[in-house]
């Protein structure tokens, strides 16, 4: 690759970019290595270097979460050739390979090939993995299935080349209904359905949100659009995307997310430009409203439970809880056999790293619930206090600074206490490594972050721990403990939290209620 000399003001990684995105995995497999600029260009395809000196990681794009029997068996038998049998879900619905050679970079990509699944835009600066509501297809209280609409985006904005470079990543996810169980606060561009009523007549749509992300600067998405008509969303996502490309900042990466363009420009700004470029484009813009709309669909909860699982044709929603988001090659190929047995030849992963299977019949519930326990799997408590997030940490992240899997292992007793069984469907606890919030810690009712805390000599490993947090209103800031001292103040939070709750709060909406200071108090801090 040849660097270009110029004199703009432009970061390292722009210049790299301006050589082009094409690599020869082949070429650098015969090498046995890859370049600076190479490394950086290779995240176009997925793939990312691991904190293991020589091994990768491969995200491979799994568009709403949707894996065919097919491509689940095409994956199970790429991690056991490549990744050494193991893969992981992440909160964005795709699957990632750990371990892996440069030597088989090609070949691994050759072999997703097989079953059309791709690592291609996995990574980069580009659209990422467009997500769904996990429930897209049985929610009772969904607007439209907006899973397809997720899967026809990836398709879309992916198929402009003039896309391909923009000044970071940029993430778009769907949900179903205001129970926003897609996140959509916290992404580039939210996209919430809508069924609402225009002109006396009731319209399906999606109210539009963008400048969202977490990171060390964290941003609640603003509203953009109230209503978008549903054969305009796409249009309204390229327009987007072009305001991002044309505005972000390609000097200061740190800073050059879609969110700090909404920061900079004001969201009425972003607007304008989003409807100029749509106009550019020969598009419609006078059924694109900003007014408040009512919404008259089906009124929906605060936020999901277990028991939202039966579709709309009578057959059930079965979830497996995977802990960590981790699972074996052997179980993936089961799943494979079982979806096909048992539910509608496909397999559908969560943004709390869960895999689901759909269209069961409710006679085969028990049946299909036995051999998923045969495996060691649970099939309950999903969005409960059971159901830990928590990113892969010091275990494969060079950017980690905590194991946050073993603070995942010593919280387990904890969470399983026959004393907060009650308050189970009211916590959600995220664990993430580093600041980059991939475990999204920042937007639930516990959330920690690895950190290092000062010792005696040197610095131990431990976490900020935050409570109280949801997509608009991010945690308060409880304080930083060393990780087994987090264990012991997870149970305080937790008791205190039950002594004075009511008995439809959330640890959240306790927080809202009287703050952060009583629960520090009672801890002692």
């Amino acid at each position: 690759m040849q660097r270009k000399l110029t004199f703009k003001q432009r970061s390292e990684e722009e210049e790299i970019k301006e050589a082009g995105f094409v690599l020869d995995f082949d070429e650098i497999a015969r090498k046995g290595g890859m370049s600076k600029s190479e490394g950086f260009i290779a995240k176009w395809y997925g793939v990312y270097s691991s904190r293991q000196p020589g091994n990768h990681m491969a995200r491979v794009v799994i568009p709403g979460g949707v894996i065919t029997a097919q491509q689940a068996r095409c994956l199970a038998t790429t991690s056991f050739k490549y990744g050494q049998g193991i893969m992981n879900v992440t909160t964005r619905q795709a699957i990632q390979f750990h371990w892996l050679k440069v030597g088989h970079l090609a070949d691994m990509m050759r072999e997703l090939q097989k079953a059309h699944l791709t690592t291609f835009h996995g990574c980069g600066d580009v659209t990422r993995i467009v997500a769904a509501c996990s429930l897209a297809e049985t929610c009772p209280y969904t607007r439209m299935d907006v899973r397809k609409y997720a899967i026809k985006t990836q398709e879309y904005l992916g198929s402009f080349r003039d896309l391909d470079d923009l000044p970071r990543k940029f993430k778009i996810t769907y949900s179903g209904c205001g129970t926003n169980c897609g996140q959509p606060y916290i992404n580039c561009v939210g996209i919430t359905a809508q069924e609402a009523l225009i002109d006396g007549t009731k319209q399906l749509g999606f109210k539009v949100v963008i400048g969202g992300g977490m990171g060390w600067k964290p941003f609640v998405a603003q509203e953009l659009f109230s209503f978008v008509p549903e054969h305009q969303i796409l249009e309204v996502c390229r327009a987007i995307a072009l305001l991002y490309r044309d505005h972000g900042d390609r000097f200061n990466r740190a800073k050059s997310r879609l969110k700090f363009v909404v920061f900079r420009k004001g969201i009425d700004e972003c607007r304008s430009i989003v409807l100029e470029n749509l106009t550019k484009e020969g598009k419609q813009i006078s059924n694109i409203l900003t007014a408040p709309i009512q919404e008259v669909g089906v009124p929906f909860p605060d936020r999901i439970t277990q028991d939202d699982c039966i579709a709309p044709d009578g057959t059930y929603s079965v979830g497996v809880r995977i802990p960590k988001g981790e699972l074996n090659y052997k179980h993936m190929n089961i799943f494979a056999e079982l979806c096909e047995e048992f539910g509608n030849q496909r397999l559908y992963t969560t943004n709390r790293q869960n895999i689901e299977f759909k269209g069961v019949e409710q006679h085969n519930v028990p049946l299909l619930r036995e051999k998923i326990h045969a495996l060691g799997y649970e099939t309950d408590e999903f969005y409960t206090i059971r159901d830990v997030v928590t990113c892969v940490g010091l275990t494969y992240c060079p950017k980690a600074v905590s194991h946050t899997r073993s603070l995942f292992d010593k919280i387990q007793p904890i969470i399983a206490k026959p004393e907060y069984a009650d308050i189970r469907e009211k916590v959600l606890i995220n664990i993430t490594g580093c600041p980059n919030s991939c475990a999204q810690y920042r937007i639930t009712d516990v959330g920690f972050r690895g950190m290092r805390i000062r010792d005696d000599i040197g610095s131990a490993e431990g976490y900020e721990m935050l409570i109280g947090g949801t997509q608009t209103s991010f945690g308060n800031i409880l304080g930083e403990f060393k990780e087994d001292d987090c264990v012991e103040i997870l149970d305080m939070v937790l008791q205190y939290y039950l002594s004075v709750r009511t008995d439809s709060e959330s640890l959240a909406d306790t927080v809202e209620r009287i703050g952060v200071t009583p629960f520090k108090d009672y801890i002692g801090l």
